[in-house]
């Protein structure tokens, strides 16, 4: 049983440092976004990618555990890190040391998400820029005509706006 609880702390342990990991590279990202770097946001996208996966393995390990743990103590195999500190009453100080593991993940969580959540207004706030850039192109093109007319009376203006395409290389 003691190895048992020892492995889900060190791997809680591991989460805590990986999850470190992961604000680091969502601080970079946000500085990324402002910077409108879109190579680095690539690679930190990618280094992030890498730090997920970390993550997924260790959760894998942190259910094996808990629900090893639970089946020893005669419990149900679906525990939770919370189950598991109330499954250990007799054992007040290694349910301290857990509750204080869990409280460390669930702030680092909580920092993830608020900093996703920062990472997603700026990205929407650059694509509404970009709509907004297309729209003014889109909107040259429909620039007012002229007022020409020829013999007939007929409207026969030009627009002010250019004639090449929206996205056309050749100037």
């Amino acid at each position: 049983m003691a190895t048992l609880i020892e492995t889900l702390m060190q791997v809680l342990t591991d989460e805590c440092e990986v999850f470190d990991q992961l604000l680091s590279v969502s601080s970079e990202k946000t500085r990324v976004i402002v910077a409108n770097d879109i190579d680095a946001l690539k690679k930190i996208t990618d280094m992030e990618q890498d730090v997920l996966t970390t993550v997924t393995n260790l959760e894998r390990k942190r259910e094996e555990a808990t629900a090893d743990i639970a089946i020893v103590l005669g419990k149900s195999g679906n525990a939770t890190l919370k189950d598991v500190i109330a499954y250990l009453e007799g054992q007040p100080e290694i349910q301290k040391q857990l509750s204080e593991i869990h409280d460390k993940l669930r702030d680092k969580v909580c920092q993830l998400e608020r900093e996703n959540a920062h990472n997603a207004v700026l990205v929407n706030d650059q694509l509404e820029m970009i709509q907004f850039n297309l729209n003014v192109i889109q909107g040259m093109r429909q620039a007012p005509e002229t007022g020409a007319y020829n013999k007939g009376a007929y409207n026969a203006g030009e627009t002010y706006a250019p004639t090449q395409g929206y996205f056309d290389s050749s100037s």
